[in-house]
């Protein structure tokens, strides 16, 4: 019964990751309302129309989730003026919140970190079952890239992704500047 369950996990582990990233645009994300860490509620679709978004479900925990959302700060830093959007929801629970809150600030993250409690949009909305567990939208929520896990070199896929999704620029360069 033991080995069963083991091939059972290290199936499911294999197969989340030969998934890896993906590129798709068949849908619309999944709205969702969640607060974050100062209770402020956060609505996904009152989002959207500003530029793309990159959606990460993380836990202080998960090792890989801290790679990625440190490489995505760095995204953050370079394209958040420009309407680059980072929404990271945090899955460990209530009870996690002042470690989550310490985590992110001596990581010096300064996107929007969300609470999912109880796991309803993480299990529930989007079928999670992995972490870190990432979508990257364009501006009208149409995801246009998901991952299971995260790897070295994904990020440059999603820098080509925001770089093509990011409002334009022609305002600007018209007026002299550069737009970069």
């Amino acid at each position: 019964m033991r080995t069963c369950v083991i091939s059972a996990a290290l199936l499911v582990l294999f197969a989340a990751s030969s998934l890896g990233a993906q590129e798709i645009k068949t849908r619309v994300a999944t709205d969702f309302t969640l607060p974050d860490m100062d209770g402020n509620r956060v609505t996904l679709s009152e989002l959207f129309g500003k530029g793309p978004i990159y959606i990460s479900f993380w836990a202080t925990w998960c090792k890989p989730c801290r790679e990625e959302l440190k490489i995505i700060q760095g995204l953050y830093e370079k394209y958040g003026a420009r309407g680059f959007q980072v929404l990271a929801l945090n899955t460990e629970g209530p009870r996690a919140l002042g470690k989550i809150k310490s985590y992110v600030k001596s990581n010096g993250w300064t996107f929007r970190i969300l609470i999912d409690n109880d796991g309803e949009v993480f299990r529930r909305k989007y079928k999670g079952f992995a972490q870190p567990y990432s979508f990257l939208t364009d501006p009208q929520g149409q995801i246009l890239f998901s991952s299971v896990g995260f790897k070295p070199g994904d990020e440059t896929r999603i820098e080509e992704l925001i770089l093509k999704n990011l409002p334009s620029t022609e305002k600007n360069e018209s007026a002299g500047g550069s737009g970069e």
